[in-house]
């Protein structure tokens, strides 16, 4: 089975019953998070501000169609055990977003063993801190087609206007399947020099996969 067939079906069967947008309530804007705590931020060995030469890594690696316009994206299926699909986006030849994306279905299970998405809402809050605004009117920053809104189990962004980055997670799920979409984005105008190596996070009972 594709995965772009799976991701259809997941979605369909939980777009059919939908459910409504929760969570914990907004705190205060993340803005303690310093360009340090990205530096940090390392997902399957990519960082913010790598260049292309990251793309060697994977073997899966897929030009998108929704490269153009300035933007480079490519579509890394299993970039790790842990994530379903990483979708990077280069701008001037270095990551400027990076979309990761899990899935509940018949043969994908990362979206569970990332705790399903209590369990990456929880691990975000507490890595990055609260959220700045949650609910339906939250502006989705990833590709992925078909996560509506006001079907999500939680919509909710982490803005870091001193960082320059921004963070939005989107989930969705019912009793059948289930979708999650972490993004981040690299709001700055500036080009980033790739960060050195960081260890790894601690764990917390699952795994995210970053």
């Amino acid at each position: 089975m594709s995965i772009r067939f799976l991701i259809c079906l997941v979605l369909a069967g939980i777009l059919a019953t939908g459910c409504a947008t929760s969570g914990k309530k907004p705190g205060k804007p993340a803005s303690r998070a310093s360009d340090m705590t990205f530096k940090k931020l390392e997902v399957a060995g990519v960082r913010l501000g790598d260049g292309k030469g990251v793309l060697r890594k994977f073997g899966t690696a897929k030009r998108s169609a929704l490269s153009g316009g300035g933007r480079e994206v490519y579509e890394i299926y299993k970039p790790n055990s842990y994530i379903s699909m990483l979708v990077l986006t280069f701008v001037d030849g270095r990551v400027k977003k990076m979309e990761l994306r899990y899935f509940k279905g018949p043969t994908e299970h990362t979206y569970v063993t990332a705790g399903g998405w209590e369990g990456l809402r929880d691990y975000l809050i507490k890595r990055f801190g609260p959220p700045t605004k949650t609910g339906d009117g939250v502006t989705q920053l990833n590709d992925m087609r078909g996560l509506t809104t006001g079907y999500a189990k939680f919509n909710g962004e982490w803005l870091f206007p001193k960082a320059e980055k921004r963070i939005h997670f989107i989930s969705l799920a019912d009793a059948r399947g289930g979708v999650a979409v972490i993004t981040f984005l690299d709001t700055s105008t500036r080009k980033i020099t790739p960060a050195g190596q960081v260890a790894p996070p601690g764990s917390i009972g699952f795994n995210p996969g970053f």
